[in-house]
């Protein structure tokens, strides 16, 4: 039970290094294309396709990462979940996570519809990642295998008198 948990923290910790990796390659994909434009004017449409073609290679291992790796490792979790014998909250909040990467999808999907509507219901695709990080990150907390253990509290032959005010070896 013990490798259990300590496996479903090592999953924990490479989904938030796969989540912070997702932001980096859309903030890089992103900044290709915004950095088309130069400072001195408008940008020439040969300057627009090479920004988005730099772009296109970051967004494309963003969606890889987010369509493949992220859900995969959501899954082991739910799997170590059951193993590690974690409370039936805990289960249900991992698994709560994986239904917030189903919502992420269908969120992504509505950014493809070329619409303001579509585009309008596709922002939230950020709002849900801020979610998905938050609960990840309360997952973590409440279940991490690596604390230490607790210091041995004293027994009460070692502790002081109330009636001497002085330890148990006082003067």
């Amino acid at each position: 039970m013990a490798g259990f948990r300590r496996g479903y923290t090592i999953a924990g910790v490479v989904l938030v290094v796969e989540l912070a990796l997702q932001f980096y390659l859309i903030a890089a994909a992103s900044w290709s294309v915004w950095g088309a434009t130069p400072s001195s004017g408008d940008a020439t449409s040969s300057q627009i396709f090479a920004g988005f073609k730099i772009g296109d290679t970051f967004a494309s291992l963003h969606a890889v990462n987010g369509t493949l790796l992220i859900p995969l490792t959501m899954l082991v979790m739910i799997g170590l979940a059951f193993g590690a014998r974690h409370s039936g909250r805990v289960k249900l909040v991992t698994a709560g996570l994986f239904g917030l990467m189903v919502i992420q999808a269908l969120l992504g999907f509505f950014g493809g519809l070329q619409s303001t509507l579509g585009s309008a219901i596709a922002g939230l695709h950020g709002l849900n990642a801020l979610a998905i990080v938050a609960v990840t990150g309360y997952l973590l907390n409440a279940t991490w295998a690596y604390r230490p253990a607790p210091l041995a509290q004293p027994s009460a032959a070692a502790a002081p008198s109330p009636s001497s005010g002085m330890g148990a070896g006082g003067l």
